[in-house]
């Protein structure tokens, strides 16, 4: 059994469910490849970064391979083409020429592995199987840091819709804010 996540997490976690149900396959992939570093910052002072060590020591621990579809130095790469250059081959060193993400819609799903035609590669992974695998990862995390109280202190000041806005600094009307 999963320690359940805290509502804060909860919510990003049912936002990348929202975005695949409502078609919106970009940010639903931008906001799962990113998970590994929410959580993985949850653990660090506000004048720490997140680094690739972090990154990668996340999913290679608490994702599994087989349903993720890669380990954690491919996945960090992918996340770093989808984030800085909105195109999942632009890491220098993630192989292929092709990303590909069967989605619901799709008449089959494809899932961790790579398509060779002529000169061109292509890796080819489901959107529904690696968003729910990366949060299966964030749920294994969260139970080995439950009691961090690092991880505590930090949860209040994640992202967040807040309805009634922030006061002192707005009120009445909805916002989406991150502090207490």
């Amino acid at each position: 059994m999963l320690t359940p996540l805290p509502l804060q997490l909860e919510v990003i976690t049912f936002d990348i469910r929202q975005a695949i149900n409502a078609k919106l396959y970009y940010p639903a992939l931008l906001v799962t490849l990113t998970l590994p570093e929410i959580c993985a910052g949850l653990t660090l002072d506000k004048s720490q970064f997140v680094k690739q060590k972090q990154y990668v020591e996340f999913v290679d621990s608490y994702t599994r391979p087989e349903e993720l579809g890669l380990d954690g130095i491919s996945c960090y790469q992918l996340r770093g083409g989808l984030v800085h250059r909105a195109d999942l081959r632009a890491h220098p060193y993630f192989g292929g020429t092709h990303v590909i993400f069967t989605t619901p819609e799709s008449r089959g799903s494809t899932h961790g592995f790579s398509i060779a035609v002529a000169d061109k590669s292509a890796a080819m992974f489901d959107l529904v199987m690696m968003s729910n695998a990366m949060i299966e990862g964030a749920r294994r995390w969260y139970g080995d840091n439950s009691s961090n109280q690092k991880v505590a202190e930090n949860l209040a000041f994640l992202i967040r819709s807040c309805p009634n806005g922030l006061p002192p600094f707005v009120a009445g009307f909805p916002v989406v804010a991150s502090g207490v």
